[in-house]
């Protein structure tokens, strides 16, 4: 009673609003008429100033209708936010409430009611709502009702429903068509009505009736906790009827205006799979747009907002494919890919933003509806039989567009229980597209007047009865069919979180007694608001072990998979590897439960990277892409390895307080404990699997995990800088522009951080390895930058052979990590190590590889092609002298540690002596006397003076006075 009173008084303002507006409005025609009075005297000084006038009139005139729709806006909102807040509680469902009130309005405007108690004002706004052009209702509404439907669906269960989905939106609508288009001519045979309905008339209705909308019914599954599969398949079906449903409608009315072009099922087709394209393209377009904005929810909304709009107008209007189809594809690429690409603490925004423009469209167009139904509309007794008849006609059609492929639908995907199949036939109601489709109808004068008539009356009829009818019984509905019961497992699971509930704030109440402040209180009052631990409906019954380990598993696998997206929300987790992580959560979870949480079968296909791409990064042209793909694979299978173990230490350390109490089931508690050390196998073989995982590939390519470790270090600081701007702020030590300023810098971090690649990561690898390499530590910066940039980038798994003895070098290979052995006839001669370098001697002295180099661990290194190095000296010159002191340098090292005399100092000696090393280019017959520790004929050929020995390049001399014999390079060791 309370309730109606205050919806009265909510009533009652809504009428001194409209009074007040009345009252403005007749002052505004009073000023507008003066100034027409003015424009008319100004006609007879010139005919220019005469045509000034009427536009100055016309103006004032459009000033004053403009009122009436804003005003509708704004009653409308008003309403539908006092009914949502005082009959919340009430039998009837939201949407069916706001179209009885559009059908009292509708009727209040048709009979002049609201004119004669003074509110001519808000009955302009209500007569502008009856005769709304229904395209507008299509273009206006549609697309926020159906993105925000495709938005909000689960993925996963989204696939898994997708091909009944289709079976009930493409045959079987076809099926509903037929059915009822026969019924129709049935009615019309036997004389009750329909005279002068044709075939494809009522082909045209049945077109216009199959579309559902289920908006109700939906939002009562979601209330009653009916299981998740039967609420997406509901509303997925309904998407895509609606679009299928358009699209036969926009075929048969072109057939029957003469407008259709073409075969009919080539014309279906190019509707239907153009809108797939059509939303398709968008979305790429928008989720590559969004990828590049971070934490800027004004855009990212913005952006989200009109790509909706975009894709249906282009659709609809440019390339007259469907609209909703269109829609529905960006929806579903926004739900599934675009769901990591929106900033993580945008996405909550957008969600919530999108609630609320479908509240806002359901509230505007229900109310719509209604008046539309109560103006428009006129029924005969005659109308009102075949009404009837027609109701009962659709609901043999829904029975027949699920049964005739039930069969078939049980065994796809999740299948469909027989229970769900009879709330999927009970719940499909009519709504504002198929009133909009016959209004369109209604306005065609190429149709007769009174089939057009009868269809708009008998779909507007269909809409109110499947409203008042069906979407109010179906909650009684799913309750006889037991659809809504929990079960004892989650009864049981309940009632322990209440009695912890219970049991805590007892705690807190003695805590309560012994504040000074609070201990006068009347405690048998405040403990009355003590939660009842009985309060849940269903009382669990007794229940096996196997039943609740299941429940146990569903609640860990759901914790690990919020875990998942916590860890993306704070940058610790790529979005493919949240997105991989998560479907394979979500494809256990399908099992309920039943298997072993550490029975993972996919989980090693998401970790391992294929050999196929280790091997095709080798191939000339496309070697590159590939390279990237490998970095890439190695990267991801790296971020879900150690998402998975941080994932599975968090469900141990919450294990026990998700375990059900068996004391609730009369079991004996020894079964918890049983239950308890089963899972905790399960989660430590999980962890240890993943950790040994990640030992291995640190073990193999240590550069790459650095660089991995390094971008997570980095977000992690940053994610602690950010958590203590936010306590300084609530310590008021900061103003808010200061916040901003700091905020704004931390997130271009973030954004530069993101944006940061392993290539980036790595190539600094190859600046420091090139930093250690003698002669190229040298380059200038240009230089070097342009070595890293035109270089290529390769990783050569354990084993692999990374060139052949006896082949012809095309370029020189720079060790950033592992080891390489290299082998004189399949004889190991020694080993290559971090910034050593191979095949520069060859190609320095054009010769064949003189080895066979073979990785001994996983190796990274750079290989700088003969082109490459043309580029270079020709680019840089002075990179000649030095790629030759590099060259000198590779045979020196592997001389000297096969020399006796150097074999005992250590690589990083041998290295430092040769850096310190000078290269002289000797002329023919010239004889030199160098105080060198050692000197090594580099190329060509040189006799020693006291010895008068031969000796051929390459070699350490046996003593450094010596004549060259022939042009020679000589590399002289300090």
């Amino acid at each position: 009673m309370k309730r109606l009173l205050i919806l009265l008084t909510i009533f009652a303002l809504i009428l001194n609003l409209g009074f007040a507006i009345q009252k403005e409005h007749v002052k505004n025609d009073s000023l507008s008429h003066k100034s027409q009075t003015e424009a008319v005297h100004a006609t007879n000084m010139a005919s220019e100033i005469e045509n000034q006038g009427e536009v100055t009139e016309g103006s004032h005139e459009g000033h004053g209708l403009n009122l009436a729709p804003f005003l509708f806006i704004i009653l409308s909102l008003f309403i539908g936010t006092a009914t949502r807040h005082l009959l919340s509680k009430g039998l009837l469902p939201y949407t069916i409430m706001l179209l009885i009130i559009g059908l009292i309005l509708g009727l209040l405007t048709r009979f002049d009611i609201l004119q004669a108690v003074g509110l001519g004002i808000i009955g302009q706004a209500v007569q502008w709502a009856g005769n709304i052009d229904p395209h507008l209702i299509l273009y206006l509404f549609l697309p926020t009702l159906i993105f925000e439907a495709a938005y909000a669906l689960h993925i996963h269960t989204f696939k898994k429903s997708l091909v009944n989905a289709v079976i009930l939106a493409v045959p079987g609508i076809m099926v509903a068509i037929v059915i009822t288009a026969f019924a129709l001519l049935l009615i019309k045979s036997m004389g009750i009505g329909l005279n002068e309905w044709t075939i494809l008339l009522a082909f045209l209705f049945g077109a216009i009736i199959s579309a559902t909308d289920p908006v109700a019914v939906v939002a009562i599954l979601k209330e009653v906790g009916a299981s998740k599969r039967l609420s997406t398949i509901t509303e997925s079906e309904s998407m895509l009827n609606d679009g299928t449903a358009i699209v036969f409608f926009m075929t048969i009315f072109g057939l029957i205006t003469g407008e259709a072009g073409g075969n009919a099922f080539v014309e279906f087709l190019k509707v239907s799979l153009g809108g797939v394209l059509v939303g398709a393209v968008i979305g790429w377009g928008i989720l590559s747009w969004l990828k590049k904005v971070f934490n800027d929810a004004l855009i990212e909304i913005t952006v989200v907002i009109g790509a909706a709009y975009l894709s249906f107008y282009i659709a609809e209007s440019v390339l007259h494919v469907s609209g909703v189809i269109a829609v529905v594809t960006l929806g579903i690429s926004m739900a599934g890919p675009g769901k990591t690409k929106v900033s993580p603490e945008v996405t909550h925004f957008l969600h919530e933003f999108w609630e609320l423009a479908a509240f806002i469209a359901n509230t505007l167009i229900f109310i719509i509806v209604g008046v539309v139904i109560a103006q428009q509309v006129n029924y005969t007794l005659s109308d009102l039989k075949v009404l009837l008849l027609v109701y009962v006609t659709i609901h043999i059609a829904r029975l027949g567009t699920i049964y005739v492929f039930y069969p078939l639908m049980r065994r796809i995907g999740y299948g469909i229980a027989f229970k769900d199949s009879i709330v999927l036939w009970w719940g499909g109601l009519r709504g504002a597209v198929a009133l909009a489709l016959a209004l369109i109808v209604a306005i065609d004068s190429r149709i007769p007047f009174e089939p057009r008539n009868q269809l708009l009356s008998l779909t507007a009829g269909i809409v109110i009865l499947t409203s008042l009818i069906n979407a109010t019984t179906v909650r009684w509905l799913i309750d006889k069919l037991g659809l809504s019961k929990i079960g004892d497992i989650k009864a049981g699971l309940m009632m322990q979180s209440l009695q912890q509930i219970r049991l805590s704030g007892e705690k807190e109440i003695e805590k309560l007694k012994e504040n000074r402040y609070m201990s006068g209180a009347d405690w048998d009052k405040v403990s009355s608001f003590l939660i009842d631990a009985n309060a849940v409906e269903e009382k669990p019954q007794h229940f096996n072990l196997e039943d609740a380990i299941a429940e146990t598993r569903k609640r860990l696998l759901q914790k690990e998979k919020e875990s998942y997206w916590r860890q993306f929300s704070m940058g610790m987790l790529s979005s493919e590897g949240v997105n991989l992580l998560s479907d394979q959560i979500d494809a256990l979870l399908d099992f309920g439960g039943k298997i072993p949480l550490s029975e993972r079968q996919d989980i090693e296909n998401i970790w391992t990277t294929p050999k196929t791409i280790a091997k095709l990064q080798n191939l000339p042209l496309v070697g590159r892409i590939w390279k990237r793909k490998f970095l890439n694979r190695l990267a991801l299978s790296y971020d879900c390895a150690r998402a998975f173990v941080a994932a599975q230490e968090e469900n141990q350390k919450s294990l026990s307080s998700l375990i059900i109490g068996f004391s609730l089931g009369g079991a004996e508690s020894s079964k918890e404990t049983e239950l308890l050390s089963a899972l905790e196998d399960e989660l430590n073989e999980n962890r240890i699997t993943g950790q040994t995982f990640l030992r291995n590939l640190r073990e193999k390519y240590p550069d790459i995990c650095r660089s991995i470790e390094t971008l997570l270090a980095s977000r992690s600081l940053l994610n602690q800088q950010e958590e203590m701007l936010e306590r300084l702020k609530k310590q008021g030590r900061l103003e808010p522009d200061e916040v901003e300023r700091i905020q704004a810098y931390i997130h271009s971090s973030m954004k530069q951080l993101i944006d940061t690649s392993l290539k980036e990561n790595t190539e600094l690898k190859v600046a420091a390895a090139l930093r250690n390499t003698p002669g190229l530590n040298n380059l200038s910066k240009d230089a070097q930058q342009f070595l890293i940039t035109k270089g290529q980038l390769k990783i050569y798994p354990e084993g692999s052979v990374i060139a052949k003895q006896d082949s012809e070098p095309d370029g020189i290979y720079i060790i950033i990590n592992g080891t390489v052995n290299y082998y004189k006839s399949d004889t190991l001669t020694g080993v290559k190590e971090i910034s050593d370098v191979f095949g520069a001697y060859e190609w320095f002295i054009s010769s064949k590889l003189r080895y066979t180099f073979t990785a001994e661990t996983p190796v990274t290194l750079i290989k700088i092609n003969t082109s490459t190095i043309k580029l270079l000296t020709s680019k840089f010159p002075e990179t000649n002298r030095l790629l030759q002191f590099s060259a000198s340098a590779d045979i020196a090292l592997e001389l000297l540690k096969q020399n006796e005399k150097f074999s005992e100092q250590s690589i990083r000696k041998l290295r430092n002596l040769i850096r310190n090393a000078e290269l002289f280019e000797l002329n023919d017959g010239e004889k030199h006397r160098f105080s060198g520790s050692a000197c090594i004929l580099v190329k060509g050929q040189a006799i020693t003076e006291e010895q008068d020995t031969l000796f051929t390049a390459p070699t350490i001399l046996e003593e450094c006075n010596f004549r060259s014999n022939g042009d020679a390079l000589a590399l002289i060791l300090p």
